[in-house]
């Protein structure tokens, strides 16, 4: 164990126990947008999506008019001229075309057609107000999609009921009537599929604010979905809120100073627990990312804390398209590392901000280390991946890769359970997850408690975790082993069971609250070679 630097203490964690098989699990989906618009001034085209590293592409937007579907920009969706393209009648163009070719190119890649959008919802309530409505506009998309060889559809109404652009027609009984489309929609598809031979996908691109979500009758349409998009982004931003504020937290701060549900209830976390409750199986739910960041602008110089939770007077200009706007290359290239702007980490919300004090700006956004422990939270949970907006925001794909290696090369770490509480302490199961070309290696599973993550730094990366006085106290707080099944080899399909077992104590420490345990597996190659971490695990305590 040395010879990989693993550290001495962790031998402590150890238990003989022999691990049951536990099942595989298919690589997670990652969902990418790509914008119509990013052909004009971000000269960004559909060739420059790294497709390899995707698993479907959502193209954005399709409009709503009259009641049916239609190009929501007809030069750039089957007009635009790229090599290879011809004048002649019946010939392809466009970005659709474009589309078509990397599936050929890409033969696992399919691809969707998003309706709506935030600009475009306004005509949602009307199309699907009756039961002929209804029928006329999922025709339409059925058509659409078949027309255009897409390989499914991706509603993105903003919002049923309320919450989107003011000019929306919206009603009361949009909640309904939205199921009642979706239900048609979906039967439609598969009536289509009797015909085609193909398999028809349906999503939707779901709220996080919890008072949208119930303007959704999740239990009722999640069975007719492949999955749910959840974005969760745009949680605070320089339009109205009171204070600077980060665009994609993955948990809320409990020190905000806005609204208790806001500062609980505002966080992708808390949003796919929102979804968890209501019924729907983690598979069908994806973690909406964002490849970009909001800036404030006009915050005081002498703010504290490096501008967080300051006041703001506008945007920040001028942004990477426009004010308040930024794309991931264009922090990464132009603003993290120079002179006069501070990054900084927030070990609660787990995302980085950049602060310039000179310009007054700050701007909340994602990077690749926020990205990685977004991805190690789905997997956590089971999710069935990540989706991310938008694709030309990342060109160099490092936040992209980032969800790559995490969600579909790297072994899988699943806890069932993500909290334990002092009063009633639980066994938690930990699967891993691999493949059959990783069968028969030797695993490892670590953990330790800590309040802060990743850990211990290695030759050649971090051991995410904490090798602590969890270590030294695990023969008081149970009678038996505190990490049953803390090695051996994986089975056939590179798959292996432990546990973390607190059932055996009365109580836990009341220091424990607030703290959480971190565990992590490595496996290792028969023979010479460096170990390989899966992703680490979190589960807090509660009272």
């Amino acid at each position: 164990m040395r010879s990989r630097n693993l550290p001495a203490a962790a031998a402590l964690l150890l238990a003989a126990a022999a691990a049951a098989p536990a099942p595989a699990q298919s690589p997670q989906r990652i969902v990418g947008y790509f914008p119509s618009w990013g052909i004009y001034a971000r000269n960004y085209h559909v060739p420059d999506v790294p497709a390899a590293l995707l698993t479907h592409v959502n193209y954005a937007f399709a409009n709503v008019q009259n009641g049916v579907v239609v190009l929501g920009d007809p030069y750039a969706d089957i007009d635009r001229w790229y090599p290879g393209d011809c004048w002649n009648p019946g010939c392809r163009r466009g970005s659709f075309q474009r589309l078509r070719l990397m599936k050929q190119q890409y033969p696992h890649v399919r691809t969707l057609i998003s309706i709506g959008g935030w600009t475009w919802s306004g005509n949602f309530s009307n199309a699907v107000l009756t039961a002929a409505s209804r029928a006329t506009f999922a025709q339409s998309i059925v058509d659409f999609v078949d027309l255009h060889e897409f390989d499914g559809a991706d509603v993105d109404w903003e919002y049923p009921v309320g919450g989107g652009l003011p000019t929306n027609t919206v009603r009361p009984q949009d909640k309904q009537n939205f199921t009642a489309f979706l239900l048609e929609l979906r039967a439609r598809l598969t009536t289509r599929s009797q015909t085609t031979g193909k398999t028809y996908l349906l999503t939707i691109a779901a709220p996080a604010n919890p008072a949208i979500i119930q303007n959704l009758e999740v239990g009722l349409i999640w069975p007719v979905l492949d999955w749910i998009n959840v974005m969760a982004y745009d949680l605070r931003g320089p339009w109205g809120d009171p204070f600077t504020g980060f665009n994609a937290p993955l948990y809320g701060d409990p020190l905000e100073p806005v609204a208790p549900i806001v500062r609980t209830q505002w966080n992708a976390a808390a949003a796919v627990q929102n979804y968890l409750a209501l019924g729907v199986p983690p598979q069908k739910l994806h973690l909406g990312t964002a490849f970009y960041g909001r800036g404030f602008g006009g915050v005081p110089a002498n703010a504290p804390g490096n501008g967080l939770y300051a006041t703001y007077t506008a945007p920040s200009s001028p942004g990477t398209w426009e004010n308040g706007v930024y794309d991931y290359t264009d922090l990464a290239a132009n603003y993290e590392n120079r002179s006069g702007w501070v990054k900084s980490w927030h070990p609660a919300a787990r995302v980085p901000w950049l602060w310039n004090a000179a310009q007054q700006k700050f701007i909340g956004y994602d990077d690749p280390r926020s990205i990685a422990e977004k991805a190690w939270y789905l997997q956590q949970w089971g999710l069935g991946g990540a989706m991310f907006w938008e694709a030309s925001g990342d060109r160099q794909a490092a936040l992209l890769g980032t969800l790559d290696q995490w969600l579909r090369r790297r072994p899988q770490l699943v806890a069932s359970a993500g909290e334990v509480s002092l009063q009633g302490p639980a066994r938690i199961d930990l699967s891993l997850r691999g493949t059959p070309s990783r069968a028969g290696r030797f695993y490892l599973v670590l953990a330790g408690l800590s309040g802060t993550w990743p850990g211990v730094p290695l030759q050649g990366g971090l051991l995410p975790l904490n090798v602590d006085f969890l270590v030294q106290a695990s023969a008081q707080l149970a009678g038996g082993p505190l990490f049953p099944g803390g090695f051996g080899v994986c089975d056939p399909q590179g798959a292996a069971a432990a546990a973390i077992d607190f059932s055996a104590a009365p109580v836990l420490p009341a220091a424990f609250l607030g703290l959480s345990v971190h565990a992590c597996a490595w496996l290792f190659p028969v023979g010479a070679g460096n170990g390989e971490p899966s992703n680490p695990v979190e589960i807090r305590f509660v009272p």
